[in-house]
Parts: structure tokens; C-alpha cells; sequence
């Protein structure tokens, strides 16, 4: 009887759980969508692209970017979530309205919002001055053209 019930409240412990393995195989900055050659220097006016890798999935997900100005120059921060569905490389374009140091944080969701996998990096913009824009950005969650 004990071994029946344990065996009962395992499964339904099995049925709430999801697994995945999908993940963000690898995070990148780069000069175009596909992050190649990557590359961690920009110069001012430059497109900055932040790619992040998704593998192992056939899944709907979102991707959320989430960018940071660490050298206090007037760059405000930015925040943009993408929805996208298989194993693919998802990417933000950004040009940065200022010279300085700046970070990129990609975390990858599932269909229900939980948090699957985080990656983040940093990245510099030579040349300019400070400034109270955003930075300008654009992206491409459904292209498939690297």
C-alpha cells in the first residue's frame, strides 16, 4: 500500500515536471546576425550584433536581451524579448549612440516563462562622447538567412 501511494505521487510529481536540454550553446558579438568572426571591439557607428545560439530544441521560446551601459556615459539601458521556435541563432542589432563599455545579457525562457539558460557578456565602443540616448536597435527572431 505505501509503495502504491509513493509510486502514485512520483508520477504525478513526473506529470508537473518538464524537462528540456534546450540551451544557448554559445553567445556572441559580432559585425553581422550570424556573430562571425566574433569580436569584442566596436568602433562608433558600428553595428553591434549580440547573437546567442539556441540547440536542442523544436520548441516555441522567448528570448530576452537585456542591455547594460557599465561606464557611465549617458547610454540608457535596453530590454527587448524575442519569440522564435526550433534550434536557430536569435540576434539583437544594436548601434551605440556613444563610445565606452557596455554588457549584454541573453537568458532563454520556455513556452510557459521559465527561465531554461543565461548568457552574458561585454563588449567596447571606441570613439564618441557621452550622451542621454538609447541605443538603436533592431532584431530578428524569424530570419533564417546568416
Amino acid at each position: 500500500m505505501i509503495i502504491t501511494i509513493g509510486v502514485l505521487v512520483f508520477i504525478a510529481m513526473a506529470c508537473n515536471a518538464s524537462f528540456t536540454t534546450a540551451n544557448i550553446s554559445s553567445f556572441n558579438f559580432g559585425k553581422n546576425n550570424s556573430g562571425n568572426p566574433p569580436t569584442t571591439t566596436f568602433d562608433l557607428g558600428e553595428k553591434v550584433f549580440a547573437v546567442a545560439v539556441v540547440s536542442n530544441t523544436s520548441s516555441k521560446h522567448k528570448m530576452r536581451f537585456k542591455f547594460e551601459n557599465t561606464s557611465n556615459n549617458g547610454v540608457k539601458p535596453l530590454e527587448k524579448e524575442l519569440d522564435f521556435e526550433g534550434s536557430r541563432p536569435v540576434f539583437l542589432e544594436l548601434t551605440i549612440p556613444a563610445g565606452g563599455e557596455y554588457k549584454v545579457e541573453a537568458t532563454l525562457f520556455d513556452e510557459s516563462g521559465k527561465e531554461i539558460d543565461k548568457k552574458s557578456g561585454n563588449f567596447t565602443v571606441k570613439g564618441g562622447t557621452t550622451t542621454t540616448e538609447k541605443p538603436k536597435e533592431s532584431s530578428d527572431s524569424d530570419s533564417d538567412d546568416n
